[in-house]
């Protein structure tokens, strides 16, 4: 994680010098592939099995304003996870996010795109339970539900820096397949 955040601030920095402009407009197409750094899972203390991945694919409707599409995909497990009357979890989840999102975007400030806006998604988890002991053993309510597709919604916040032409580092914070995103855009 540490040498992820420290890559992307050498990468900002070694851009840093370089003054060339990305101006969206109608029509534009934008590509942006990220990694999360708070998984949505951190509260269940899970083991990250894959980092929270994410793919968007943005086409600019007016100059300030962009529809598209997003996909994300983690994977975690918790082991030994304790539940009333004694009995053990082990708990392996693989989850899938796809949505559709709009955003609105500022008016362009040197380099940086700053954004915000909203995403209808559907959520697909696959999560395998193992017990030690037999539900008929089990002494009192569990407090979990089955996992099971549903859609969702989301709204988010972040900003692009452009440090060379059409190639950008993106920061992103909203609810989704993880709190925090990091990763690249490049405008096609």
């Amino acid at each position: 994680m540490k040498r992820m955040m420290i890559l992307t601030a050498l990468l900002v920095l070694s851009f840093s010098s370089a003054n060339a402009q990305t101006i969206f407009k109608k029509g534009d197409i934008e590509f942006a592939a990220g990694m999360g750094i708070f998984p949505t899972f951190a509260k269940d203390d899970a083991a990250i099995v894959v980092p929270p991945l994410s793919a968007r694919l943005h086409i600019r409707a007016l100059p300030n304003f962009s529809l598209g599409a997003y996909a994300a995909y983690s994977s975690s497990e918790a082991h030994q996870v304790g539940l009333p009357g004694g009995a053990v979890r082990d708990v392996d989840n693989e989850f899938y996010l796809f949505g559709l999102r709009a955003a609105a975007h500022t008016n362009r400030l040197d380099n940086w795109d700053i954004y915000g806006g909203a995403m209808l998604g559907y959520n697909v988890p696959k999560v395998n339970n193992t017990l030690t002991k037999e539900k008929s053993e089990i002494e009192g309510p569990v407090f979990s539900r089955p996992a099971e597709n549903e859609f969702t919604y989301s709204a988010f916040v972040g900003a692009t820096y452009f440090p060379v032409k059409n190639l950008g580092l993106f920061a992103e914070v909203g609810y989704g397949i993880s709190i925090l995103n990091l990763g690249v855009s490049v405008k096609l």
